[in-house]
């Protein structure tokens, strides 16, 4: 209860500060993301004790990063969504405390961007080209 009245509270303050001023933010991801970073430096500094909403919020944060790249980045860019979203989310495992468990997660990351290049590198051919293809437009046609 107390998180959610933190974010109504962060949601009402936020939309005054962006009337009275010239900044441009999205007042929903930055009540999001300032509540994840304060329960965050709690929960590391053992104040606060439930990480599971901490990644929930963190999540939420990862998907908001995720949709504004996707509208401003290049198409040609848009192979590299699932290896950045891939990252970003053990990023957030990583700081809520399961930095010991990723040693798999990492390699497989890091397999994952290096075929990424590749094909990117590659789109100069048909078949590398028609793989990309079918790669990003995997949330189009839904």
């Amino acid at each position: 209860m107390i998180v959610l009245s933190m974010m109504c509270g962060l949601f009402v303050f936020l939309l005054v500060i962006k009337k009275y001023t010239a900044w441009q933010f999205c007042v929903l991801c930055a009540s999001v993301s300032m509540t994840w970073m304060v329960l965050l430096v709690l929960y590391w500094c053992k104040l606060f004790t439930d990480p599971v909403l901490i990644a929930v919020l963190m999540g939420q944060s990862v998907v908001g990063i995720y949709y504004v790249l996707e509208k401003r980045v290049p198409e040609s860019l848009l192979l590299f969504r699932f290896p950045f979203f891939l990252t970003a989310t053990a990023v957030v495992f990583a700081m809520v405390g399961y930095v010991s468990t990723m040693m798999w997660p990492v390699l497989l990351l890091l397999l994952l961007w290096s075929v990424t290049f590749v094909l990117y590198a590659y789109t100069s051919n048909p078949k590398v080209k028609r793989i990309v293809s079918e790669l990003t437009a995997c949330c189009k046609n839904w």
